[in-house]
């Protein structure tokens, strides 16, 4: 079970860049946060550097257990991670709790189930993807199990309520379906239908309509329902070209809500500039070039997918939490891989990059000459 692979020297730099830049960006974004609520400026700091030594922990044993034992327990690791989801659902019911059901709390330790099913998600459908590539006309047999087993992972995400992350696994979904060749027709037919549930139950859930509906007003009250938005675009304006300076930001220490969780890009922003937004988007492009490059070099379809799955979940999660800050879509509450304060995520993040450097290593690309500083050799290494 236990593979010892060597990592992808050029995906190491450019994870390890990614987190050391995060984590300066997420401790100066929560310093004034910090210093209001626990009288300790280093507070979430702290925490996350204790997050960090566990997620470190959790890498390592993803990056050495063979990636192909998974295939064995795609069904139980699923079974478990949609148990959970219906747990944790019950639980706030139970306790008529009434923000979103979307943490499992276990004593200290708390875990956002949702996480753990996409990854789970992204495990079986793999695996299950290679397992039907010789009945992909079978609709009845092979595609429509798939697509119900899709359908339900998402809708007991959407009814924690937890429409964007339901939408992120939707997203995936359908890119690992035209990935493992399954017919347009069928793809398109499954996406139809699922879209058209997911406005339905954007509309009857009140705080999603209301986001949606701020969002599509133009003359939204900015002291009110559009506050956080017009103060994240305020903050990014803020920054110019080069930015104000590391921990000089004014967004966090007077009008930004969040800046160290889910609006941590408009505080990069502020204090790096549009210099500081580029580098870091450019990482986030070259890891998910990484990792389709890893695809390609798979070899077999599991691997394959499973790479891609796990690189387009870290990918998509950046475009959409850095979509909202820019006010390009509605707000959703994803957070930015690597670099927004959380635990439960960095784990399941960490997890994801473990199993796709235990993918590079079986493939044989972990061992390169090739140096970083050209984009083009990423695909010819």
């Amino acid at each position: 079970m236990i593979q010892r692979v060597p990592l992808d020297r050029i995906l190491l730099i450019l994870v390890l860049g990614l987190f050391l830049f995060g984590s300066v960006s997420m401790y100066s974004a929560s310093t004034t946060v910090a210093e209001q609520e626990y009288q300790d400026a280093s507070y979430y700091l702290k925490k996350h550097l204790r997050n960090s030594m566990v997620a470190i922990l959790v890498f390592v044993i993803f990056s050495q257990f063979n990636h192909q034992y998974f295939r064995k327990m795609t069904k139980p690791i699923l079974f478990i991670a949609l148990s959970l989801l219906v747990v944790v659902i019950a639980q706030h019911r139970m306790s008529n709790i009434t923000r979103p059901a979307r943490w499992l709390y276990l004593g200290a330790f708390s875990i956002q189930v949702s996480d753990l099913a996409r990854l789970a998600f992204i495990i079986f459908m793999a695996d299950y993807i290679h397992r039907i590539q010789p009945r992909l006309t079978e609709f009845k047999t092979t595609i429509m199990p798939m697509f119900l087993i899709t359908g339900l992972t998402c809708t007991l995400v959407v009814f924690e309520p937890d429409l964007s992350s339901a939408m992120m696994i939707l997203a995936i979904a359908i890119a690992m379906f035209f990935m493992g060749n399954v017919r347009i027709s069928h793809i398109s037919g499954f996406l139809a239908a699922s879209i058209s549930g997911a406005m339905i139950m954007a509309w009857v859930t009140p705080y999603m309509r209301q986001r949606i509906l701020t969002f599509f007003d133009s003359s939204r009250d900015v002291t009110h329902a559009g506050y956080q938005i017009h103060q994240s675009l305020v903050t990014l304006a803020h920054g110019g070209l080069s930015g104000v300076g590391l921990g000089d930001s004014f967004g966090k220490a007077l009008y930004l809500p969040e800046p160290h969780t889910d609006f941590v890009f408009a505080i990069i922003g502020e204090e790096w500039g549009f210099i500081g937004t580029f580098l870091l988007l450019s990482l986030f492009l070259l890891i998910f070039l990484r990792g389709m490059r890893i695809a390609r070099n798979s070899s077999d379809i599991y691997s394959m997918l499973l790479a891609e799955g796990l690189s387009l979940s870290l990918f998509l999660y950046a475009l959409a939490n850095i979509a909202v800050v820019v006010d390009l879509v509605p707000t959703t509450g994803l957070p930015l891989p690597l670099v927004s304060y959380g635990g439960s995520h960095l784990m399941i993040t960490a997890a994801m990059l473990g199993i796709l450097f235990n993918i590079a290593g079986s493939n044989g690309t972990g061992v390169l000459k090739q140096s970083v500083g050209s984009i083009s050799r990423l695909y010819d290494a």
